[in-house]
């Protein structure tokens, strides 16, 4: 009777031992950046959160980990980046992770449309604005950004020539500003990807093939999860590009949007700096007022990560409307949704000017 009373109990114990067994940990997943980690939690809604390194406000350029972070990393089962040194604070970690860590870099990634740095802060047919007061800046070479004078190449000391990979720069390894002029580390390619949602398509179904393989149980979700963002893509995607303003003659704070540019046809004249660490000097301030006046710009816009003083007085000075462009969501809470309002946001901040 003793042990006909017990049966129950012990049956409950073995299911209750079964059940937790059966448990899976939940695949830990670090994203570094808001517009990235937007995606990959839309993949994984329903299994689990990804983490986030660079949340609020805070931009990746001269981003420095805390203890939280390097924790984050450890225990990661895959981490999510951009690369191409936009986030130069993961480096050093990544070499240091487990080697059980996936590392997905995205613009390594196949199907990654990449384009390259533009190599003037002033954008495409809007550059001969040079013939009309700069003409010799460049002969004098005093035009920080000429890349190829002669006097530069034969006495191999212009230090601070953004694009000329002369081979004692790279011999010696002195090329201090290189690609680093562009504020993105090493790479010839601007690390923006995101700002084109063909990209986001791309990364969608990149992310989703590598963490059905990571985690198997939950592929049919990552899967479905996937489908539904690639729709919802097409939909923002022909939304923008009938919304636009592809009239609008702006100039932004720092050359980030060309991705976003040249899959909307947005007339996006210069920047005033093509490094976010180094602000724009008095020379080239001067030719961002004289474009702005010969292309009768419409708006300077600034980015919320950076102080907007020049901006604003750049707007005062040639008297015309500022406003804000954000690239990475610092305002958007970090989430599944975040990356279709950056996006609608980006558009309505240029159909404002």
């Amino acid at each position: 009777m003793r042990i006909k009373s017990k049966i129950p109990f012990i049956l409950s114990l073995v299911s209750i031992l079964f059940y937790f067994s059966s448990l899976k940990a939940e695949i830990k997943v670090v994203v570094s950046i808001k517009p990235i980690h937007s995606l990959v939690s839309y993949i994984m809604d329903g299994v689990g959160t990804p983490d986030l390194i660079v949340d609020g406000y805070n931009s990746p350029h001269g981003f420095s980990l805390k203890p939280s972070h390097a924790k984050m990393l450890q225990e990661a089962d895959m981490v999510v980046y951009v690369g191409e040194g936009i986030e130069e604070f993961l480096e050093k970690p990544l070499e240091s992770i487990s080697k059980n860590s996936v590392k997905f870099e995205l613009m390594n990634q196949s199907g990654i449309k990449k384009l390259k740095f533009r190599e003037r802060n002033i954008f495409g047919d809007h550059d001969d604005h040079d013939d009309h007061g700069h003409g010799k800046k460049k002969k004098d070479d005093h035009d920080d950004h000429d890349d190829h004078d002669k006097k530069a190449k034969k006495e191999d000391h212009d230090d601070h020539d953004d694009h000329d990979h002369d081979k004692k720069a790279k011999k010696d390894d002195h090329d201090d500003h290189g690609h680093d002029d562009h504020g993105h580390g090493h790479g010839e390619f601007d690390p923006h990807i995101w700002l084109d949602p063909m990209n986001a398509k791309t990364i969608v179904k990149k992310v989703t093939n590598q963490l059905s393989k990571l985690d198997k149980e939950n592929s049919s979700i990552y899967k479905a999860n996937s489908k539904k963002a690639l729709k919802e893509l097409d939909q923002m995607i022909k939304e923008v590009k009938s919304d636009v303003n592809k009239d609008a003659k702006v100039v932004v704070f720092h050359d980030a949007y060309q991705y976003f540019e040249k899959r909307f046809k947005v007339n996006i004249i210069g920047a005033l700096t093509v490094n976010t660490d180094v602000l724009p000097g008095a020379e080239q301030l001067a030719e961002i007022r004289e474009v702005i006046e010969h292309e009768k710009v419409t708006c300077v816009l600034s980015e919320p990560q950076f102080n907007p003083d020049i901006v604003e007085t750049i707007a005062k000075d040639t008297n015309i409307s500022s406003g804000v462009l954000d690239p990475l969501g610092a305002t958007l809470d970090s989430g599944k949704t975040l990356y279709f309002d950056l996006i609608k946001n980006i558009s309505t901040s240029i159909k404002s000017c």
